[in-house]
């Protein structure tokens, strides 16, 4: 009997001794997302680094220049995309062409958080009438088709790349004013926001103290999703000619020209195309990513 409790209790403990094995998350969420993320600061830092130095970098040249002697031709050793209908390289074009896209798309976004995020946050925490307000604002401008909105703005202002970052910021706005909105809304149902409130705080206070921090982490992941949106609303305005003039150059704006030779250069189409679609993808993956990371649940809280 006594060695039978023995074993019993020796193998009890020896249950005990075990380490709980916790299932690992997979990594392969973890691996695109860096691979995203890689892929997001090597078309920035490309393109920032062409910008302070120009042809000075290994494989590219002045987007500008023509050379009679290659027009139209297919990747090579020298030209890695190819060449364009007078001659220029493409790889050079498609860097500069990131350079202005990348820049609209990070304005854009930029005022979008600040206007946006501001009225989506005073909507979603005073509510009541200024509640009333933005709804109606926001509202009204999404119910309006995105696109011919746009093109009609840039059609009767003039096509300047100030008009075209003030059209796509009415895309930008509306769209993250209601994100923020909804975040704010249940953050300030939150106990440590109610709690000061009850302790007298202003409401001020509280709104960029208490609700902010915590709305941030939304607000940036959807950041990187809209700055992809914008991509191809800026890219769409470049294919249709509406978007900044010529000589300035644009990912639209290189996907535009090679189609009208689409026979002669379908580089032109497919690999600025596809350096525009990794981009985005990137941009979403990431931005979703985010959204999964900084996701608040309740179960959490209570």
């Amino acid at each position: 009997m006594t060695d039978a409790i023995g074993s019993v209790d020796s193998g009890v403990s020896e249950e005990k001794s075990k380490p709980i094995k916790v299932p690992r998350r997979s990594g392969g969420s973890n691996w695109l997302f860096r691979l995203a993320s890689a892929w997001l600061i090597f078309i920035v830092g490309i393109t920032v680094l062409f910008a302070i130095f120009g042809d000075a970098l290994p494989l590219l040249s002045d987007p500008t220049m023509r050379d009679a002697s290659v027009i139209k031709q297919g990747p090579s050793r020298d030209h890695l995309f190819g060449t364009a209908t007078f001659g220029q390289d493409v790889l050079s074009r498609v860097v500069e062409g990131g350079r202005i896209s990348l820049f609209v798309a990070a304005v854009v976004t930029a005022i979008g958080i600040v206007v946006g995020g501001t009225m989506g946050l005073v909507a979603g925490y005073y509510r009541g009438w200024v509640d009333t307000v933005v709804r109606l604002i926001v509202n009204t401008t999404l119910s309006i088709p995105s696109l011919l909105l746009v093109i009609f703005i840039v059609a009767v202002r003039s096509q300047s790349l100030a008009n075209v970052i003030f059209a796509v910021t009415l895309l930008a706005i509306p769209a993250l004013a209601r994100i923020v909105r909804a975040s704010t809304l249940q953050v300030a149902d939150r106990e440590y926001v109610k709690a000061a409130e009850v302790l007298g705080a202003k409401r001020s206070s509280i709104l960029v103290r208490e609700v902010l921090p915590n709305v941030m982490p939304t607000l940036i992941s959807f950041a990187f999703l809209t700055t992809g949106i914008i991509l191809v609303a800026e890219s769409t305005l470049s294919f249709l000619g509406l978007s900044v003039e010529a000589p300035t150059i644009t990912w639209g704006s290189i996907i535009s020209e090679g189609r009208i030779s689409f026979s002669e250069t379908p580089h032109m189409v497919f690999l600025p195309a596809l350096v525009l679609f990794l981009t985005v993808l990137s941009l979403n993956f990431v931005g979703d990513q985010l959204l999964k990371r900084y996701d608040i649940k309740e179960a959490a809280i209570g």
